[in-house]
């Protein structure tokens, strides 16, 4: 027998198979691995039902094996753990980990677009930025002062906006032309003949009658001549486009550019990011060279930890996957300081949550109590394209409060609770699942984050959530600002020509200052038009506004009106009714993508203050909200004194509201929190933070109604290389080091120069499935009696799952086998050739696998979706992990999960290979578990062989799943029997409790004969001095000569099987 080392108490096992004399591993309860389409990444999550899935994971997907896994398998049994993979990386050692800790890259995760020369701007390969001027409208100043008001925009006619972030392929780059221009001169040339192409566009006016009004061209130009299209608008390696930079007009960058990044290859380009702008706002300009194409300079930021210019930072998305979280909600101002309270994250990983919802704070109650300061607060949770006036209220968690004591506290109200894989620990041992968090998450959405200084009792009680820190975006200026005038060269982020240069500083130059447009805040809580003209402050309601309580303050999710949807006499601009659309804005969703790494420099924080303004602590945009900036107006006497008295407030609060405004600049008072908009009475206005901080809680609790604002969520990512459709799936191609596969050496990324998701062992996707079979093996974390991870068959991947496995020694691995055609050539999902039986078994053989808590099945099978009715071919290990449930539900785990009876594939319509009988023979020989077909009898599991090299009865599915049913039932009484007296009469009580266990698995044929033996002859004094308790089972198999032994010793440090 092997010596072993106890280390800490519990129960030990493990096997020896008498009829061979060989140890071998051990095995019990069930989980798959694999992609969804939303969930936690890299937790062990155990659902009961598949509507229980879909709620945490998602549907059903063609392209994700694992969701139909556990389809399947729920339709016999009641539970499966499941754990999502996403792009970890493949950090390996302490250098690695040092570079993510300094400058937030992981190696091989996600994806650069990389300039093929980092010495000219605009190179192939590089990150374009499409930036214009844009004009603002009359009536934005009114309406809608969105620029107006904005302490980033340095001109008050004006302002220099990003609108599109383009990623090139290496071969290829994008420009403007000017709308008068004659593509032919450029359609006849080379790809070279951009280099000194004219990168600054002039459009064409609005009284143009071809078709070009308010309208420039974009060039897309590619070495690859194959690229183009047909006259007139292409040629080899070029493609013309007329293109818009109203949201509105079909020749917008969004409609005419490739959004998909699954076509980067294909289309040479991918729009990442259109930043709209409605028209109604502030309209592109039409003088000359006010559009141009710009990259990265040259520039190298002293803040970049990887010391790379911003040619080459702004294409770096080479990071594990991140989660959606929104920005840290803030207290009311007390004097100048606002606290950080909270923030959200999503309980989803990745990107799925772009676009996808929001957060609102509402009904915000200052508290009325003597004895006890702390407010109410109900948060919502709510679709993030649903509107104001129509709510999608996903959850709702009403009167939360701030006091850690209460049973309202939000954070126990919502729950903070969290698991996360330690990828980066220097220790592989200490690679683990790490929970934080103090309380249990009830929200299937969401999970709050709370600041350090709220758990310590740091900030005053008497806060409530009052406005939010601002989006973090792109930092193309460093002046925070849309112009270089204050801007040094050494200081521009962005070039047109020469990277080094800002040649003289030409006007259109300084088109390189422009910025990321801001996040659009809510106005106004009106319906109609707001005044336009001279008025007394700024929000001075029309004659025909209305207040609306439906409206939330914060982030306004929804576009400006188009012109042409306001019917009215009078007043023609949509911008005066800011409120009047259910138009999502899709240029929000694009503002929160994973737009970069923080450590590259190439984000403004929503904490950032403008430098020109550090005084006052001005924020990028004035992205920045809270409730502070609403400023109301003629409360006494007509006018605003900056003093408030309670009695003012009589009746309805509605006529205050009406005349309230978000006064986005405005500078709060420390001492009476009013702010100045600038504009005739609007001096000292008194804001909802006057009411919270200066007048009894009774004032402003008359306004909650209105008291409520809402934020996004931003920057989740999925650690993949979107530009390359397999990788982004994390299939078997993906993850293939067999010719053709993505972590083959000779593989290069669409698009790019080189292997972005990296090869071999480091790839991503390999390296990521090994950490969730390190996870699914993990008895701490895991209680499984099978593994699967369907559709990956890459032998980096299955040989670690066999080894991990049959270490962790309590499940049965279906493995799914590479499959080849005739020739030999490795077979993927994409594949359009049949695989052959004989190559398959061959290149399977050559890898010699000899484990008995695995088995192998063959070919697939195509099964029907529940959802859409449509045919999808999945792995057999889908089928099989079916055909044990199904085993299970009937029977019992030892008996065998074949034949007519327990491995009928009902639900299989057809194969990927018709066996014949010597094809079935063949494989059951290569210990390869055949899925045959029987005319009239249909599809069937024939095989229950285990990956065993040797004869014996552990070469059987059903005595390894027996033997795993024994350890698991002898393990739950052994448990109880740690730390106490080693005595004749504890031995004798365990031989008591254990035999009616194994007598009832005797009695359901699972076993023949079997004897526990612990007494003297296996519990020497040696033993005993050493707090050792042994114990041996024979157990003899149903309808099997063969003996297994198991021996298990127990002692104060743990109980083992041997």
């Amino acid at each position: 027998m092997a010596e072993q080392t106890f280390r800490s108490p519990g129960f030990f096992e493990q096997e020896v198979d008498l009829t061979q004399r060989v140890q071998g591993p051990l095995g019990t309860p069930a989980g798959v691995i694999g992609t969804a389409e939303k969930g936690p990444a890299f937790v062990p999550i155990t659902v009961g039902s598949m509507a229980d899935f879909k709620t945490k994971f998602g549907d059903l997907d063609s392209k994700k094996f694992g969701p139909y896994a556990v389809n399947e398998f729920l339709k016999s049994r009641d539970a499966v753990t499941y754990v999502r993979v996403l792009g970890a990386g493949s950090n390996t050692t302490s250098a690695h980990i040092t570079d993510t800790e300094i400058k937030g890259t992981v190696r091989n995760a996600g994806f650069k677009v990389t300039p093929v020369t980092t010495t000219a701007n605009r190179s192939p390969g590089a990150v374009h930025f499409l930036a214009a001027r844009h004009f603002l409208s009359a009536s934005e100043t009114y309406g809608y002062p969105i620029f107006t008001h904005n302490d980033s925009v340095g001109n008050a006619d004006y302002v220099n906006l990003i609108r599109g972030v383009i990623f090139t392929t290496s071969d290829a780059r994008v420009g403007v032309l000017s709308a008068s221009l004659d593509a032919s001169v450029y359609l006849a040339g080379d790809y070279l003949a951009l280099q000194g192409g004219d990168n600054i566009a002039t459009p064409a006016s609005a009284s143009n009658t071809t078709g070009m009004a308010e309208k420039f061209k974009l060039i897309i130009s590619s070495s690859d001549t194959s690229f183009g299209g047909e006259a007139p608008d292409a040629a080899n390696g070029i493609r013309v486009l007329t293109a818009s930079l109203n949201p509105r007009n079909k020749d917008y960058i969004r409609n005419i550019l490739n959004t998909n990044p699954a076509k980067f290859s294909q289309e040479k380009h991918l729009l990442y990011a259109a930043f709209d702008v409605e028209s109604e706002l502030a309209a592109m300009s039409i003088a000359d060279k006010s559009v141009v194409m710009m990259s990265g300079s040259g520039v190298t930021s002293p803040n970049n930890k990887a010391g790379q210019n911003f040619l080459t930072a702004f294409g770096r998305f080479d990071t594990r996957y991140t989660t959606s979280r929104t920005t840290s909600f803030i207290s009311q101002p007390f004097g100048r300081n606002e606290y950080n309270l909270f923030h959200f994250e999503t309980i989803d990983d990745g990107d799925y949550p772009v676009g996808k919802f929001k957060v609102s704070i509402a009904n915000i109650r200052g508290s009325t109590d003597e004895n006890n300061p702390y407010g109410t607060f109900t948060v919502q949770v709510r679709h993030y394209s649903d509107t104001d006036k129509s709510r999608e209220i996903l959850e709702s968690f009403p009167n939360c409060d701030l006091n850690p004591s209460s049973e309202n506290f939000v954070g126990r109200m919502i729950g903070d609770r969290k698991a996360v894989f330690n990828f980066d620990a220097i220790e592989e041992t200490e690679r683990k699942l790490i929970v934080t968090g103090r309380y249990p998450n009830k929200s299937n959405v969401i999970r709050i984050i709370l600041s350090a200084d709220l758990l310590d009792g740091n900030i005053p009680k008497e806060c409530l959530p009052f406005g939010f820190r601002g989006l973090p975006t792109l930092k193309t200026n460093d002046n925070l600002g849309d112009g270089i005038a204050a801007l040094k060269e050494t200081q521009t982020r962005l070039g047109i020509h020469s990277p080094d240069t800002l040649l003289g500083r030409l006007d259109n130059e300084s088109l390189t200052g422009s910025i990321v447009p801001p996040v659009p805040l809510r106005f106004k809580v009106t319906n109609g038009a707001v005044k336009s003209g001279t008025a007394p402050f700024v929000g001075f309601p029309g004659d025909e506004e209305t207040v609306d309580a439906r409206f939330y303050w914060g982030v306004k999710t929804t576009m400006v009106p188009a012109d042409s949807t306001i019917q009215t006499t009078g007043i023609a601009n949509a911008a005066l009714r800011s409120n009047n659309s259910s138009e999502v804005n899709l240029g929000l969703i694009d503002q929160t993508k994973f737009l970069g790494i923080e450590k590259m420099d190439v984000l403004a924080t929503g904490s950032q203050i403008i430098p020109l303004h550090a005084n006052d602590l001005k924020t990028f945009n004035n992205n920045k909200f809270t409730l502070a900036r609403v400023a109301l107006s003629r409360l006494a006497g007509g006018s605003s004194t900056g003093t408030y008295n309670d009695t003012e407030v009589t009746g309805s609060v509605d006529p205050f509201m009406r005349e309230a405004a978000y006064i986005r600049d405005g500078l709060i008072d420390p001492n009476k929190y009013t702010v100045n908009d600038g504009q005739g009475e609007g001096t000292n206005r008194i804001t909802l933070a006057t009411l919270i901080n200066q007048t009894s809680s009774i004032t402003f609790n008359k306004f909650t109604e209105y008291a409520k604002f809402t934020n996004i969520f931003y920057g989740g990512f999925d650690g993949l290389n979107i530009l390359d459709r397999n990788a982004a799936r994390l299939n078997d191609k993906a993850t293939s080091l067999d010719s053709g596969g993505g972590a083959n050496s000779s593989f290069t990324s669409p698009g790019a120069s080189t292997n972005l998701a990296g090869s071999g062992k480091d790839n991503n996707g390999i390296a990521s499935y090994k950490a969730a079979v390190d996870i699914m093996t993990d008895p701490l974390a895991v209680n499984t009696n099978i593994l699967s991870i369907p559709g990956i068959r890459e032998s980096f991947v299955t040989d670690h799952a066999l080894d991990r496995n049959k270490d962790y020694g309590k499940s049965l691995l279906l493995l799914d086998i590479a499959q080849h055609d005739s020739d030999g050539n490795r077979l993927f999902d994409d594949s359009t050739a049949s695989p052959s039986v004989s190559k398959t078994i061959a290149e399977f053989e050559g890898r010699t696998i000899d484990n008995n808590t695995s088995a192998a099945y063959f070919p697939n099978v195509v099964i029907k979706d529940d959802n859409t009715g449509a045919n999808v071919e999945v792995p057999s290990s889908i089928a099989a992990l079916a055909a044990l449930a199904f085993n299970d539900k009937v029977s019992y785990p030892w008996f065998a999960p074949a034949g007519f009876n327990r491995g009928a594939l009902d639900f299989v319509q057809n194969v990927g290979v018709r066996l014949t009988a010597r094809d079935r023979d063949d494989l059951y020989d290569a210990r390869i578990n055949p899925i045959a077909t029987f005319p009239q009898q249909g599809f069937v599991i024939f095989g229950q062989k285990t990956l065993q090299l040797a004869k014996s009865a552990l070469d059987r599915v059903n005595v390894r799943r027996m033997l795993l049913e024994v350890k698991r039932l002898v393990t739950q009484v052994a448990n109880g029997f740690v730390f106490e007296q080693n005595t004749p009469a504890l031995r004798s009580k365990f031989v008591a409790q254990v035999s009616p266990l194994l007598a009832v698995v005797q009695a359901q044929s699972g076993i023949e004969q079997f004897k526990v033996v612990m007494d003297d002859s296996n519990n020497s004094q040696e033993d005993i001095e050493s707090n050792r308790l042994n114990g041996r089972i024979v157990i003899v198999p149903t309808r099997s000569v063969e003996f297994i032994s198991i021996d298990f010793v127990i002692t104060n440090a743990g109980v083992s099987f041997e």
